[in-house]
């Protein structure tokens, strides 16, 4: 297992010349990264478009580089060539000569960046020819703008990260276009389409060129479940045609080829069905609520259901909790909100429903199974990823994050 960065989660502000000499030394250059890179970057859904777009590359015969974030299992999963993730050896010896080139305290490093420097390298070894960067948070102070994607992807817009991004849609939309070079392309999901103008006027002295994507013109059956999906797989589409002229053949072959964990995914064996959602903003709640919903063809089911405690875990459980009859509230061993707390929430938002509190996530994969009835695992990342954890028969708590 490879142990987590020995860093805060971000680094400070203006690290970026760190960074470059890291990569110097290193011998990785970020400037020959430009010309095949592509940023995602958005409230939601970059994971989803990210990936969409590295398959549909894969399958235009581009050696694909895939950087994301978070994993749900493993670290290994953040960094995919042509689909599949790092090998264990691969990644360590990468994470040996990164770890060497940054120093133990190099000057405001945080785990984020030393993740970006870590993927830029294995990238860069292995010849990659198209990179997919999926941005952490925003646009301008985001360590993925040192790739100088010449292509990016803004994909959705929420309230989130306020006290760095902005208060308003509007700020966070101007931020996270900053995330596209000068002379680069930025296209527009439907969200941001709303603040078009204001984009383009932001970003005009730059000479970025502004296209919106609406996916009301989409050709092609998105490969995830969710309307949602269909904003993310338009810009997928558009973004590979910008790269490398995708054929309407590796589109639908790219897209077939789609797997990502974590989104309205379906665990294996479970039956009745069990499907578990990373989403954490009330916006990304909704859209993926409404796709449970579609999945199991409204049945009645069971909500499993909690939040990081650093998030707005009242709004989060608002948006959950009225569609469902039977709530188990948990806490996940990684950063969760105290199960309790999540048990006052539901019980708040729906007084109709029945409401327990489980001990732990085992005990509320237990309490799902026994249910006999659909499950829905919601509320964020680490819930669903030690949900997972427990169905596939490991330890939820030794799960590594930072």
């Amino acid at each position: 297992m490879i142990r987590t960065p020995l860093y805060p989660k971000f680094g400070a502000p203006g690290q970026a010349p760190r960074i470059a000499a890291a990569a110097a030394r290193l011998g990785v250059s970020l400037d020959a990264l430009a010309p095949r890179s592509i940023a995602v970057t958005g409230s939601n859904g970059k994971g989803s478009t990210a990936a969409m777009t590295a398959q549909i590359l894969k399958a235009c015969g581009k050696k694909t580089g895939l950087f994301t974030s978070p994993h749900m299992l493993e670290i290994n999963e953040r960094f995919a060539i042509d689909a599949a993730a790092v090998d264990d050896a691969t990644l360590s010896a990468a994470w040996a000569e990164t770890a060497s080139a940054c120093g133990p305290a190099d000057g405001g490093m945080g785990g984020f960046e030393f993740l970006f420097l870590l993927a830029a390298k294995l990238f860069a070894d292995a010849g990659c020819d198209a990179i997919v960067w999926e941005a952490g948070i925003g646009g301008r102070h985001d360590v993925t703008r040192l790739a100088r994607a010449r292509l990016a992807a803004l994909v959705s817009l929420d309230l989130e990260h306020t006290a760095l991004l902005g208060d308003t849609l509007e700020a966070i939309a101007l931020d996270k276009a900053d995330i596209t070079p000068d002379g680069g392309a930025l296209f527009l999901g439907d969200a941001a389409i709303a603040h078009q103008r204001a984009i383009e006027a932001h970003v005009a002295p730059r000479r970025v060129r502004v296209a919106a994507v609406p996916s009301d013109a989409l050709a092609f059956a998105p490969p995830l479940a969710g309307a949602h999906q269909r904003t993310n797989t338009a810009l997928a589409i558009a973004l590979a045609r910008a790269h490398a002229s995708a054929s309407d053949a590796a589109i639908s072959a790219g897209l077939a080829a789609v797997r990502w964990p974590g989104r309205l995914e379906r665990l294996q064996g479970a039956s009745p069905p069990i499907i578990i959602d990373v989403g954490h903003t009330p916006g990304a709640i909704r859209a993926a609520l409404d796709g449970f919903k579609t999945l199991v063809g409204g049945a009645v089911s069971t909500l499993v259901c909690g939040a990081s405690r650093d998030k707005d875990a009242a709004a989060i459980i608002a948006s959950l909790a009225p569609a469902f009859p039977v709530i188990i509230a948990a806490e996940a061993p990684h950063k969760g909100a105290p199960a309790a707390a999540i048990a006052a929430l539901a019980r708040a938002a729906n007084p109709a429903a029945t409401v327990t509190i489980a001990p732990g996530v085992a005990d509320a994969h237990a309490a799902a199974l026994r249910a006999g009835r659909p499950v829905y695992v919601a509320g964020g990342l680490f819930l669903a990823s030690a949900f997972k954890a427990v169905h596939l028969g490991r330890d939820p708590a030794a799960l590594q994050f930072f």
